[in-house]
């Protein structure tokens, strides 16, 4: 008997331990779940307090995401396309706003987005700074992606032809036991070998509720911006153009050579494309940058994109925006800040009247296009040899081009800078 007592107690004491363990290191995951859940109970009451039908369909677009991804059990691999997901619901947000537009996620000011990347900085910076948080996202989004494709396999059994012939002739309640006792063997299995991606899986799912609430109301206050203006200043924009000077790629000497190949590579359908840089184009070549430097740092890997730690994407998410809201110190900057993304992007207007006027002519005539690696350049050469044919409309066109370049020059070279980093560590399990 009181051996027996003493049995208990230690597993009683092993228990407890274990509990006070998951607390003290789970600290900061329950602290940031309970702010998601008020966070999310706050949205819905907005909504129903709100009689603005466009700002109740804006609020339900991100209430959906998020009650979308705390409905699942386990995160599907399609949850971990983060980035895409993210792009959707700006899109379903910026559509709310502007249901009238044919692209409204581009209905945004300059300085209403470079704001809300400052304020997307100081959302990311407690959370990377919290020693708790720290310690529970040491791990790769690849342990999710194996734990998905698992359940996925364990789901698919029961749309077996076995299970369908089974249930379809009644048999099925004769083989109850062997498939009670598969589900306990499956249970022990997930038990003993995936605890901790299970563990992982929550950690994420955590954290991407968080990542969606907080673009979620950044969207909103972006596209919710309502500031008419009056006319571009086209003049003023274009006396600006000579302070911009084109970027070079300042972190090529610091990069492995293999990486700068990547790079340059990369950073050259942007500078030698012609005419206009769509920014379809732009996320692909973005996409494809991070899958080559991830590829070259893990060969062996069937997803070398998903061997990324998750606090290295906190951390590399506080990076990009740093740098995305410093743009706005630059000098040039000021004079576009009130213009809206349809406005800097007017040139992918700009072809149909390039084919069919004599700047076409001029430029192929003296070989510009290839002379020429960047559209700013081109339209300095252009108003200082032949300023007839620069009308403000198409000057304004041509330098809206060249800011479009310098800014995904921009964009390029920091990710490619931050992407080496992320993946540039030895591989773990």
């Amino acid at each position: 008997m009181f051996s027996n007592s003493i049995l208990e107690f230690f597993i009683f004491g092993i228990i407890f331990s274990t509990l006070i363990l998951i607390l003290i290191k789970g600290f900061g995951l329950f602290k940031l779940h309970y702010v998601n859940l008020k966070w999310l109970k706050k949205i819905k009451q907005l909504t129903k307090d709100t009689d603005n039908s466009t700002k109740k369909e804006a609020l339900l677009a991100t209430i959906n995401h998020c009650q979308n991804l705390n409905s699942k059990w386990l995160l599907d691999e399609s949850d971990l396309k983060f980035l895409n997901n993210t792009f959707l619901l700006i899109k379903k947000i910026a559509h709310a706003y502007h249901p009238n537009s044919k692209a409204p996620i581009e209905e945004a000011r300059i300085r209403c987005i470079l704001n809300a990347f400052m304020e997307l900085r100081n959302h990311l910076l407690p959370l990377t700074s919290h020693k708790g948080i720290q310690a529970i996202t040491q791990f790769r989004i690849r342990h999710i992606l194996i734990l998905s494709r698992a359940w996925k396999a364990k789901e698919s059994l029961k749309q077996s032809k076995v299970c369908v012939f089974l249930y379809k002739h009644g048999l099925y309640h004769l083989f109850g036991w062997l498939f009670f006792i598969m589900r306990c063997l499956d249970l022990t299995f997930w038990a003993m070998k995936m605890t901790s991606y299970i563990l992982q899986d929550i950690v994420l799912k955590v954290f991407l509720i968080r990542w969606y609430l907080v673009v979620g109301e950044l969207a909103n206050q972006v596209y919710s911006d309502k500031i008419v203006n009056s006319k571009i200043p086209i003049d003023s924009i274009l006396d600006g153009l000579n302070e911009i000077t084109e970027p070079e790629n300042l972190s090529k000497d610091e990069l492995p050579k293999n990486i700068k190949e990547i790079s340059e590579a990369s950073r050259n359908e942007i500078l030698y494309h012609t005419w206009s840089v769509e920014w379809v184009k732009v996320r692909s070549i973005y996409i494809n940058l991070i899958n080559s430097i991830a590829h070259e740092y893990h060969p062996d890997s069937e997803q070398p994109i998903y061997e990324v730690k998750l606090f290295e994407l906190l951390t590399s998410g506080l990076y990009l925006s740093e740098q995305i809201a410093a743009i706005q110190n630059y000098p040039f900057a000021n004079k576009i800040l009130d213009l809206r993304i349809s406005h800097a992007l007017m040139t992918k207007e700009a072809n149909s009247f390039l084919m069919n006027s004599h700047v076409l002519f001029w430029i192929k005539k003296y070989k510009l296009g290839h002379i020429f690696k960047y559209s700013l350049l081109l339209f300095k050469v252009i108003q200082k040899k032949h300023p007839a044919l620069l009308f403000k409309d198409f000057a304004f066109t041509l330098a809206g081009e060249g800011c479009k370049r310098w800014l995904y020059l921009y964009l390029h070279d920091r990710i490619t800078e931050k992407t080496n980093t992320l993946y540039n560590i030895s591989p773990n399990p």
